[in-house]
C-alpha cells in the first residue's frame, strides 16, 4: 500500500491550505472527514469530490451519498465505496471538492507525493497547516431562487443549454385575463 500526500486549498483565501496524508486503500469519505476537520468545518452538509483535469474542469463526481440520479452510462461513485487509488493515481492529479452546496465552499486538491511504503500511524492525518481557515458560516450567502437554479444547472453542466430567460414566462398567456381568449 502507498501513502498519498495532498495539498488542499480553499477557494477565495490567500495562502490558506492544508497538506493531508492518506493511505491509498482508504476511501474518499475518510478524506472528506479529514478535510472538514482540518479546516474546522462540521459534517452537517452535503459534499462531492470531482475528478479534474489540469485546468480544474469538473469530471466524474464522487458523491457523499447515492442520490439516485443517473448521468448516462457513467458509473456512480460513492465516497465510502471508492478508494483513493481508484480515483487518483499519479503525482500532479487534481480533484475539486465542494462542501455545502448552498454556500459553495470549493477546495482545489492536488496530489503532491506518493510514498511507496505505507507510513506508520493513523491515517488520514493533517501533516501541515498554512493560514487561518475561514469560519464555516462566514459566507452567509442567501441566494435567490434564480441564483440557486443557476448553481444547480452549473453543477450539473446544464447551464450552457439554457438562455437567461424568465423560466416562468409563458409565451401564450400574459395573465389570467388572457385565458378567456383561448377557450
Amino acid at each position: 500500500m502507498s501513502t498519498y500526500k495532498f495539498r488542499v486549498l480553499i477557494e477565495g483565501e490567500k495562502n490558506v491550505f492544508r497538506d493531508i496524508e492518506i493511505n491509498s486503500h482508504q476511501n474518499f469519505e475518510e478524506f472528506h472527514n479529514c478535510i472538514l476537520t482540518s479546516f474546522g468545518f462540521d459534517n452537517s452538509q452535503m459534499a462531492s469530490f470531482y475528478l479534474s483535469d489540469f485546468d480544474w474542469n469538473k469530471g466524474q463526481e464522487i458523491s457523499l451519498f447515492d442520490m439516485g440520479i443517473s448521468e448516462g452510462d457513467e458509473e456512480k461513485l460513492i465516497m465510502n465505496k471508492t478508494t483513493i487509488k481508484e480515483g487518483i493515481n499519479c503525482i500532479g492529479c487534481h480533484l475539486l471538492y465542494t462542501y455545502d452546496f448552498l454556500n459553495m465552499w470549493n477546495f482545489f486538491i492536488e496530489l503532491l507525493e506518493i510514498s511507496i511504503k505505507e507510513k506508520e500511524g493513523d491515517f488520514p492525518k493533517l501533516v501541515h497547516s498554512e493560514g487561518k481557515a475561514p469560519k464555516q458560516n462566514s459566507k452567509n450567502n442567501v441566494l435567490s431562487d434564480e441564483e440557486i437554479m443557476k448553481e444547480i444547472l452549473h453543477l450539473e453542466g446544464l447551464d450552457d443549454d439554457f438562455e437567461d430567460e424568465d423560466p416562468y414566462k409563458d409565451d401564450i398567456f400574459e395573465g389570467f385575463d388572457d385565458f378567456d381568449d383561448y377557450q
